[in-house]
Parts: C-alpha cells; sequence; structure tokens
C-alpha cells in the first residue's frame, strides 16, 4: 500500500498558500471598508478649561505624559502662524500642526505629513462643568492602505489613539492635583 508523506517541503507550500490566501482575504477587508472614520471620546475633568488647555498644547511636554512618544522636535510655524512639531515614537515620526485654536475652548490639530499612509485631524473641546470641565476628543481619521484599513478596524479599533490619549491625560491630569 503506498502511503502519503508529509515532508517539510509540503508543510512550507501548504503554510504560503495559507498565508498568501489570508493576506489577500485582509486586503479584500480592508478594501471594503471607507478610507475616513470618525472616532470620539470624552473626559470628565476636575480641573479648569484653562488648566487642562495648558497641559493639551505644551507640546515640549507630550513626551513626559504620553506613553510610546519618545521626544517631539519643535518646526517652524506654517505660513499662516499656526504651530508645528514632530513626535518620535516607536514606529517612527509624524509632524503635526495647529489647524484652529481658540482657547481654551477648542483646539484642532491635524497630521502635516502627506506622505504617510494615514491623515486626519483632532479637535479637543473643552466645555466648562462645575469647578472642572468635560474633555471631548473628535478623531477625524483617514487610513489610505487598505492593510492599514483592515488592521485599524479588526484589530485595533479605530478608536484606539483616541482612548489612550485621554487614558494618557487623565493619569496626567491626576498626577497635577
Amino acid at each position: 500500500m503506498s502511503g502519503w508523506r508529509w515532508t517539510a517541503a509540503g508543510a512550507a507550500a501548504v503554510a504560503a498558500v495559507v498565508t498568501a490566501g489570508l493576506a489577500a482575504a485582509v486586503l479584500a477587508a480592508g478594501r471594503r471598508l471607507p478610507v475616513e472614520h470618525v472616532s470620539e471620546g470624552g473626559l470628565e475633568l476636575d480641573r479648569p478649561p484653562d488648566e487642562v488647555w495648558d497641559v493639551l498644547t505644551a507640546v515640549d511636554f507630550f513626551p513626559a505624559w504620553r506613553p510610546g512618544l519618545a521626544h517631539v522636535e519643535r518646526l517652524p510655524a506654517t505660513a499662516a502662524g499656526h504651530p508645528r512639531w514632530r513626535e518620535y515614537g516607536k514606529h517612527g515620526h509624524t509632524t503635526y500642526e495647529v489647524v484652529e485654536s481658540a482657547a481654551p475652548h477648542r483646539l484642532v490639530t491635524g497630521i502635516a505629513d502627506p506622505d504617510l499612509p494615514y491623515g486626519g485631524t483632532w479637535t479637543y473641546v473643552l466645555t466648562p462643568a462645575g469647578r472642572g470641565c468635560t474633555l471631548t476628543v473628535t478623531e477625524h481619521g483617514e487610513v489610505y492602505q487598505p492593510l492599514y484599513r483592515a488592521v485599524s478596524h479588526y484589530l485595533t479599533g479605530e478608536g484606539a489613539t483616541v482612548h489612550r490619549y485621554l487614558s494618557a491625560l487623565a493619569q496626567r491630569m491626576a498626577a497635577a492635583g
């Protein structure tokens, strides 16, 4: 009786076919997802809006309270005079700029690097509430590459960045208390 034999080459071929199939499925799923997404999160803080505003806009101090951020480099302002900076982390760097600023109630920042596989803006709204304030952060994100869209949507979640930011900010504000 002739038997089927499993070989290392056969196992490698099966693994390659399975990997290619999974990659194709992930890309197909990513292509079906929209490029744009909106994520929102909020936080109640026992600090007045102007105090929270100071933390939100103190770019040089971001690495002290935002996990994963190694350092920040200030860049020349835009032609309209808006501040710009570059954040460095374990996955490289991203350039940001202030798009709109109405202290201490509304701040809009945006990615100012068109070569990245993602982009978008973040709107921070501070609303007085008793002795403190409520902060709402809305991300209007764009993920241009289908693979990144699929990973963002199915694995990490589009709102992950907003929620990580709010968690770090809550810890920062509690430490200042």
